[in-house]
């Protein structure tokens, strides 16, 4: 048995609130999310934990034997993150200085910015100082001690060698959708549009990652007349009708364009998103862990959501 202690969080909210619609405006997620929550938690358990045979009208829902045991775990585990983070709270003022992040638009769009917004709540004597630069200055820049954390993209079967001193962790996987102009046919087959014109990105770059691991894993051509690195500037050129392009699910949610068809395919991937900082016996200081560990958290946080 591996129960995950987040969806325990998600059984005691339940309870408390009495039911699912109740635990999903608390937790703010959506119904289905919590019902998915409870389901895994059921398979992690073995045991069914929702007495569905009484279900109907407006009767409230009820937990089976075990799953009323389960929610007294549940509650004292929230008692002791409870605890935990009260006693952690009192630390936080000791955590002070200026931590140097350099990080893109779609990242910060997408789990960076929540990250920063709950350090200042947490940690209101640290000063983050965010600049948006390319990957490789970002990179030189960690390692000359200019920059503290670099977040950095990659095709997610990519894997990333980093200069001596310097330490990569993966943060989250960004799945790959295809962008198409509305003005092309509808398809559920790469196959189907593979000939026509496409937007590649630079070997270095994730999308162009992408782009040549596709053509290898499929045969298809995707010719591609156009390079852009940036996305936002890949779905203007797929908004204007001049091409296809393989865009990862945050920089959709950010910035597709109305003359835009988002079409979710098997087999195209994902980027993965991860940062870089240096390692050594006295880094990352206090300041710059505070910083990972709420990035991890907030990176983590799309896996509740439906």
């Amino acid at each position: 048995m591996d129960l995950d202690p987040r969806r325990l969080v998600v059984l005691r909210a339940v309870d408390r609130h009495g039911g699912v619609v109740g635990a999903a405006a608390a937790l703010h997620v959506s119904p289905s999310a919590v019902s998915q929550q409870l389901a895994m938690l059921e398979r992690e358990s073995g045991f069914v934990l929702i007495d569905r045979s009484r279900r109907g009208g407006q009767r409230p829902l009820e937990f089976t034997p075990a799953g009323r045991r389960l929610v007294a775990h549940a509650y004292d585990l929230v008692q002791v993150l409870d605890d935990a983070e009260a006693e952690l709270g009192s630390l936080a003022e000791d955590i002070t200085g200026e931590v140097r992040i350099a990080a893109f638009f779609t990242v910060l769009r997408g789990f960076a910015g929540a990250a920063l917004v709950e350090l200042g709540r947490t940690y209101p004597a640290l000063q983050p100082r965010v600049t948006n630069i390319d990957e490789r200055t970002a990179v030189d820049d960690v390692q000359a001690g200019r920059v503290d954390l670099a977040l950095v993209e990659d095709d997610a079967q990519r894997r990333r060698i980093v200069p001596r001193g310097l330490y990569y962790e993966a943060l989250a996987d960004d799945p790959f959708r295809v962008a198409v102009p509305v003005a092309w046919p509808e398809f559920d087959d790469l196959a189907a549009v593979a000939d026509r014109p496409w937007i590649d990105g630079p070997p270095d770059s994730a999308t162009g990652q992408a782009m040549a691991r596709v053509r290898t894993a499929t045969g298809l051509s995707l010719p591609a007349p156009h390079l852009c690195r940036e996305f936002t500037a890949a779905l203007a050129m797929v908004a204007a009708g001049l091409a296809g392009a393989l865009i990862p699910d945050l920089a959709v949610v950010a910035s597709a364009p109305a003359d835009v068809r988002i079409v979710a395919l098997p087999g195209l991937g994902a980027r993965r998103i991860g940062v870089i900082y240096r390692r050594s016996r006295n880094e990352p200081t206090p300041a710059v862990r505070a910083v990972l560990d709420l990035l991890r958290t907030s990176a983590a946080a799309p896996a509740a959501g439906p």
